[in-house]
């Protein structure tokens, strides 16, 4: 028999679940469940963009239902007792909407950033920008695109491609970040129109009805291409060769090619993108300095440093 004071093995059990876990515990290959308060977002992890009305419908499902599929963490390694999210940002973020305590995971000491860029990857459908800024932060690390290639499983080309999407023309880069193509084929494909005509492309950008496409671009390109023939007399070759010779565009010295509004949010400084539409008109998006991460912010708590223009991208 058990007195009034005691208490069933399963409300002991209970109780020891929010405890921090012991290294043998750790080492094992089940989940246990961890505070939500003990547990801090990878700072450099890849997927950067989260979509607020998925984030409420996974904490509606997580309020009826809890978490199904443990997240994976590892040992803070600056702060004792805390824990770093490997995998599961969606369902740590879901789990704090829905108003839970604790969340269920796996402590994985071996979980590597290649480890955490390939489950993101596959599990939850890396968009071109991610995968570029990926790329990006694993070039910094000294690594070359070959190396990136073989450690993702991925091709070499592939890996170029994207990397590109970090450098594209201004008019071009406004057509990528706003959404409006994100096809990286077709988006290098019209840079490559666009170095030879600049005017053109930029003026066809200008449509909003028209449908940024592989084939859409090969055919521009065509016409161009043939309305460049049909104008152009016949004339010796060196003339030919002076003719084409790139000449400087002449812009006015009071206009702003690139404008970049630098802002300060919670200590951090970050860049207005002005191409990604807020949820709200007092939101603004934001891409941080020190990891190249892209958040949305509320504009009342950010503050303006600096007004500049940015180097024109040839």
């Amino acid at each position: 028999m058990t007195t009034g004071g005691s208490r069933k093995p399963s409300q002991i059990k209970a109780s020891r679940k929010l405890k921090e876990p012991s290294l043998s515990r750790e080492e094992s290959a089940e989940p246990i469940e961890l505070p939500l308060d003990l547990i801090d977002e990878d700072p450099h992890q890849p997927r950067s963009i989260f979509d607020p009305q998925l984030l409420e419908d996974l904490a509606e499902t997580i309020r009826q239902r809890g978490v199904k599929n443990p997240i994976s963490v590892h040992r803070h390694p600056e702060k004792t007792g805390r824990f770093i999210i490997n995998d599961g940002a969606r369902r740590y973020r879901a789990s704090r909407l829905a108003g839970k305590k604790s969340i269920k995971a796996f402590v994985d000491t071996d979980f590597t950033k290649i480890d955490q860029i390939i489950v993101n990857a596959h599990h939850a459908g890396f968009t071109p920008r991610e995968w570029a800024i990926l790329i990006d932060q694993e070039e910094k690390k000294g690594k070359s695109r070959r190396q990136i290639a073989r450690e993702l499983g991925m091709s070499a080309p592939h890996i170029t491609s994207h990397a590109a999407l970090l450098h594209l023309p201004d008019p071009i880069a406004e057509t990528f970040n706003s959404g409006r193509c994100q096809d990286v084929t077709a988006l290098n494909h019209l840079v490559v129109v666009w170095r030879q005509y600049p005017d053109d492309v930029e003026f066809w950008l200008e449509d909003p009805n028209v449908e940024i496409t592989r084939l859409s671009v090969a055919k521009l390109r065509a016409f161009l291409d043939n309305r460049t023939r049909k104008q152009e007399p016949e004339i010796p070759s060196a003339a030919k060769e002076r003719k084409h010779r790139k000449q400087p565009r002449i812009t006015s010295p009071l206009r702003f090619r690139r404008p970049i509004i630098e802002v300060r949010f919670e200590g951090r400084v970050a860049q207005l993108l002005f191409n990604r539409r807020p949820t709200r008109p007092d939101m603004a998006w934001v891409q941080y300095q020190d990891d190249r991460s892209e958040s949305e912010v509320n504009l009342n708590k950010v503050q303006i440093i600096s007004l500049f223009e940015g180097e024109k991208q040839e």
